[in-house]
């Protein structure tokens, strides 16, 4: 009977551990696209500020996508 206490404890123990790495991953995810996101729009309001033609901008626009 503790032996299957034990595996049943392992394996809780093992789908808590991938679920963290899986969160983790998530987070870390979200965190470098909302970093790429604002790296953009300070590129663009770089651009704005430098008048630089507009099909440029559009062309940061597209890029995005």
């Amino acid at each position: 009977m503790g032996e299957l206490n034990h595996n049943k404890n392992v394996i809780e123990v093992c789908k808590n551990s991938i679920g963290y790495v899986k969160l983790r991953q998530d987070y870390l995810s979200k965190d470098n696209l909302l970093r790429e996101y604002n790296a953009l729009s300070e590129e663009f309001r770089e651009w704005l500020k430098k008048d630089y033609p507009t099909e440029n901008i559009i062309y940061l626009i597209k890029f995005t996508k």
